[in-house]
């Protein structure tokens, strides 16, 4: 049985004509029914390997099936369902419907390759003096003098390897050169073109023996279609020389252009031959080569037709028989709007290729030995020119499964559905999950389905009827059915279906409509850009489905924006991926056994931005702009912790996109569309929020988080909350991807905690992980053991979005430098914004921002929040990890953002404090212009002195955060000394109001530090009486 079945498959592969024959015969039934009898009934599943009887069914189903066979075909996927057969059976469908075969015409002339052909009546005159134009659908059997893996390389680089190789392997065989056409005279003048290995090789000849070989580059391959078309430009140039040039098309594409010596050939046409040459009984010819291939309609032109034309010859197909009569194309009986512009688009070519057309044979029209002339002037009857058959010519006629799809039942290939669902409910024919072996099987059966579904409907029958079915939204019922069939089967076991396979199958099934946009769009909406539908599945899935819709933004941007990609992807990620529980958001918990990481759904987020990032990159201007107001929308609307920093660092980086023309219309469309605004309010958020850190109120049961689930759990007494990590008890002790950041409580109730637990938490202001940090978005899809937000993120990209607009100049603070004494929140705004209302808003913004930090000192003055604003103060990127300002020359340059950082520093921690005066302190040792910005503003030295109160107030057993006291004064003690001296060498600097209040500053700490009996700084009395007796000879002199 297996030797039969393996003979049996290499006769149906070896030739065309074998399939023909076995398809008219009924081969196909025949199979499909000893397939029922082995795998179904005979139970030779297991026995024997049947994969050569399921690849005859392929290869003969893919060159013609019937609506009965094909209906015989599912009838037996249905019942092998119990049986590992069943998918390979409908795999071989989907091949099947797919194959290269199935992509030609539907009618086809077959040439045998031993002396078939067609001879087309001669000419009383040689009817190409203006070039020549040849078009035809190819599928060569074989190439009969197939060169060797090297001639076949060197032809792919130039013609001439490509020529050389031909003649290399003429040699004995030069016979072996089968024609495509030969158009000659009586004396062997004219142009032929033939094959010579797998290169395509055109031949002209002038007489005298002279001839001319023009050998193209493109490698053609066995059984594969091809439209072909060549034509031959010839042009009177200067001189009186004559300029040709020879273009080969290959599947409406221009693949090669290059000169070529055009016969001038003055002699009427003798021979058109058409897959072979003259035959060898005429004078003065040797030897016949016939072509051993399958040629679909065959075009012939007296002048070329160019490449615009040839394009929509081949995009029009094989299929179609032009009429050249006033009703040719019946536009107006199309039953669709595609089907309409496609016959109105045919008219169209057939009027403007009907007086360039010399012959039209069409294999459809062949009777017995002749086939008659499709042409105008053969169609009319002006010049009957019928073809006479060399040989034997046989007709191939199949159809095609695509086409066997459409007339199988209503809706065409939505027919297949039923074969995904293993129950449905019979009050309203809604699919259920049924019998787990049964529903095991039909999932399993439905990717190659929708595979077949995206290559059916480019079909435009399958097409119409999957709209007039309501296709789309029927594809999303099975769909969500089938992801949450998969969500409880897998159940955190082994998986049924291979992620990346689905996700490739819906994509396909998306983008098979080209030249349909509004269904293209309504295919995404429903199927790829509802996050609802796919929040039900594995971390893995959904991630791959993120990614993929990243991949083709730039390719399917315009489908994405008509679908309104944007805002169903917000919408999507604030119902799914969230964190605080909202009227709609949905319970994607389930009772696998495994818990959903907040990691992994703040990763789903990074992934769902990239898409977004991407779309907006992709838009024009007013889309853009659009967008961006859709943005700042979100983050004010969104109640989720989880997202609202992420959304704010989007928007950052589209203001300092590195196209600085996108960037100003991003930065401009985000202050015209409530951008600052947005931001008050936002910061009015965090600080009635105070130091409660959202993350850690999550109050969802631990037992009910878990990952993979149904998105239709609609149960509304349970509060589910999101659990970084492992984590049992707290969100920020215990999970170990996060680092405790909790600056040390003012409160003095606080319990003295053991020096070597503070010990080691002394360095976390440096190594601090929470909050949104701003390296990119992969990092934290790639750890997202790491990537848990603790609290401090929205103040982070609110203050990256302030000081990218500063510095790009969108909101202008005045020059305060030149000032004596700066009076606090002076600013004006650039770009046309300039007006007393919106100056207000933005001090207002840099006010909100100052009693932010003094209403949540402990949750969001951290190391991230102060590094962004201590990078925007001075204007430089904070994008790496590592702020080091030892690198260069650094100035202050926005004064507000600096006032803000100043005036709370005072209720900041003394890590937070020890670290912004050890940086201020470098800053202004570095440059003399630093220390005139801090002695210039209005509150110095207040600020300093206000830090050193604060501390006092807290005293000696807050030390928390690793830092002393003592270390802190220390800290301040260089710094005053520094300004004290700085102003001293000032003309007139002794007359400062300031000098006396350092002294003041450094007296008082003075007077605190002997209170308080520490002995090693009592060498500050001492610097501060000399400062002073300096002061008082500088006032006597």
């Amino acid at each position: 049985r297996t030797r039969m079945a393996c003979g049996l498959l290499a006769t149906l592969s070896a030739c065309t004509r074998n399939r023909t024959m076995c398809s008219a015969s009924g081969l196909l039934a025949i199979l499909l029914d000893s397939a029922e009898k082995l795998f179904v009934k005979m139970g030779q599943s297991r026995d024997w390997d049947g994969k050569p009887l399921v690849q005859c069914i392929q290869v003969l189903g893919g060159h013609s099936v019937s609506v009965k066979d094909l209906h015989s075909w599912l009838l037996l996927v249905k019942k092998a369902l119990g049986t590992r057969w069943a998918t390979p059976l409908t795999l071989a469908l989907e091949k099947a419907v797919g194959c290269n075969e199935a992509k030609g015409p539907a009618v086809t002339f077959e040439f045998d390759g031993e002396s078939s052909g067609l001879l087309a009546p001669g000419d009383s005159r040689w009817p190409f003096s203006n070039g020549f134009g040849f078009a035809t659908w190819i599928y060569v059997e074989s190439f009969s003098d197939s060169p060797n893996a090297a001639a076949s390389t060197s032809g792919r680089s130039s013609r001439w390897a490509a020529a050389a190789a031909a003649f290399i392997h003429a040699g004995e065989r030069a016979k072996d050169m089968p024609r495509l056409f030969s158009f000659l005279t009586a004396d062997n003048d004219g142009v032929e073109a033939y094959f010579q290995g797998k290169f395509l090789v055109v031949e002209s000849g002038t007489g005298k023996g002279k001839k001319a070989h023009l050998h193209f580059t493109y490698e053609f391959k066995p059984q594969c279609w091809y439209f072909i078309g060549l034509e031959c430009t010839s042009k009177q140039g200067l001189l009186g020389m004559v300029e040709s040039e020879l273009r080969l098309y290959v599947d409406d594409k221009l693949h090669e252009s290059c000169p070529f010596e055009f016969p001038r050939v003055l002699k009427p046409l003798a021979f058109c031959c058409i897959g072979t040459n003259p035959p060898p009984t005429i004078t003065g010819l040797q030897r016949q080569c016939p072509l051993f291939a399958e040629m679909g309609p065959i075009y012939i032109f007296m002048e070329p037709i160019g490449p615009e034309r040839m394009a929509r010859l081949a995009s029009r197909g094989g299929d179609a028989l032009p009429s050249f009569s006033s009703g040719a194309g019946l536009p107006w009986k199309a039953s669709c709007d595609h089907i309409r512009e496609m016959s109105e688009d045919s008219y169209t070519l057939d009027i403007e290729i009907g007086g360039s057309l010399h012959l039209l044979y069409h294999p459809s029209l062949l009777n017995g030995r002749f086939c008659p002339d499709a042409s105008p002037s053969g169609s009319t009857g002006t010049h009957r020119r019928p073809a006479e058959v060399i040989g034997m010519v046989h007709i191939s006629c199949r159809v095609r499964p695509a086409e066997s799809l459409w007339a199988l039942a209503c809706g065409g290939p939505m027919a297949l559905l039923p074969l995904t669902v293993s129950n449905i409910e019979m009050d309203n024919l809604e699919p259920i999950l049924g019998d787990v072996s049964l529903s095991l099987a039909t999932s399993s059966l439905s990717v190659p389905i929708f595979r077949i579904i995206s290559l059916a409907i480019q079909h435009p029958g399958n097409k119409q009827e999957l709209c007039r079915t309501h296709g789309p939204e029927l594809l999303s019922q099975v769909l969500q059915y089938l992801l949450e069939t998969l969500s409880k089967l897998e159940s955190g076991k082994k998986e049924i279906l291979r992620d990346e396979e689905l996700v490739a199958a819906i994509v396909s099934l998306c983008q098979s409509q080209i030249n349909d946009p509004g269904l293209k769009a309504q295919l995404f909406s429903t199927l790829l850009l509802d996050l609802k539908m796919w929040s039900s599945c594995n971390y893995v899935l959904q991630k791959k489905l993120l990614s993929s819709l990243a991949d083709m933004v730039f390719a399917e941007s315009a489908c994405m924006y008509d679908a309104n990609a944007l805002q169903m992807l917000l919408d999507g990620c604030r119902r799914c991926y969230w964190v605080t529980r909202e009227g709609d958001s949905i319970d994607t918990f389930t009772l696998t056994g495994t818990e959903r990481p907040l990691g992994k759904v703040n990763a789903l987020v990074d992934e769902l931005l990239v898409v977004i990032e991407l779309l907006i990159g992709s838009a024009s201007s007013t889309m853009a702009s659009d967008d961006v107001r859709r943005l700042v929308g979100f983050v004010v609307d969104c109640p989720q912790p989880n997202q609202v920093p992420r959304v704010l660092l989007l928007i950052y980086r589209l203001i300092v996109h590195p196209n600085s023309t996108r960037a100003h219309m991003y930065a401009q469309s985000f202050i015209s569309r409530g951008g600052v605004e947005a931001l008050l309010v936002l910061l009015q958020r965090e600080a009635k929020s105070g130091n409660n850190n959202t993350f850690n109120n999550c109050d969802v049961p631990q037992n009910a988080a878990k990952w993979n689930g149904s998105s239709q759990s609609k149960s509304t007494n349970s509060r589910s909350l999101l659990k970084p990590a492992s984590s049992e008890a707290n969100c920020n002790r215990e999970t170990p991807s996060v680092d405790s950041h909790e600056s040390p409580s003012h409160d003095g109730n606080s319990e003295p905690v053991s020096t070597s637990k503070w010990r080691l938490l002394k360095n976390q202001f440096l190594k601090n992980r929470s909050g949104m940090d701003l390296p990119s978005i992969t990092d934290n899809v790639q750890n997202n053991v790491y990537n848990i937000d603790n609290g401090d993120g929205v103040l982070v990209g609110i203050v990256h979005i302030l000081g990218a607009l500063v510095a790009s100049g969108h909101l202008k603070f005045a020059s305060l430098i030149a000032k004596p004494k700066l009076p606090s929140g002076f600013l004006t705004t650039a770009n046309g914004e300039g007006n007393t209302m919106f100056e207000d808003r933005v001090s207002l913004l840099l006010f909100a921002l100052q009693k932010a930090f003094q209403a949540a000192p402990r949750r969001l003055m951290t190391r991230n929040v102060y590094r962004s604003l201590i990078s925007a103060v001075i204007n430089i990127s904070s994008a790496n990890d590592n702020l080091n300002l030892y690198d260069s020359d650094y100035r202050f340059q926005h004064i507000p953002l600096l006032l803000v950082l100043l005036r709370s520093l005072p209720y900041a921690s003394r890590a937070f404090q020890a670290r912004t005066l050890q940086d201020l302190l470098f800053l202004v040792c570095s440059h003399p212009e630093n220390r005139s910005t801090m002695t210039s503003i209005a509150e110095w030295p207040d600020w300093i002195l206000e830090v050193m109160i604060s501390n006092h107030e807290m005293g000696d057993n807050k030390d928390s955060d690793g830092v002393s006291i003592y270390e802190l004064e220390d800290v301040i003690h260089k710094f005053l000394l520094i300004m004290l001296e700085h102003s001293m060498w000032q003309k007139d600097g002794w007359k400062a109001s300031d000098v006396d209040l350092l002294c003041f500053c450094l007296m008082w700490r003075q007077q605190y530090t002997v209170q308080n009996g520490f002995q090693w700084l009592g060498g500050l009395a001492w610097e501060t009486k000399e400062l002073g007796k300096q002061k008082a000879i500088r006032s006597n002199a």
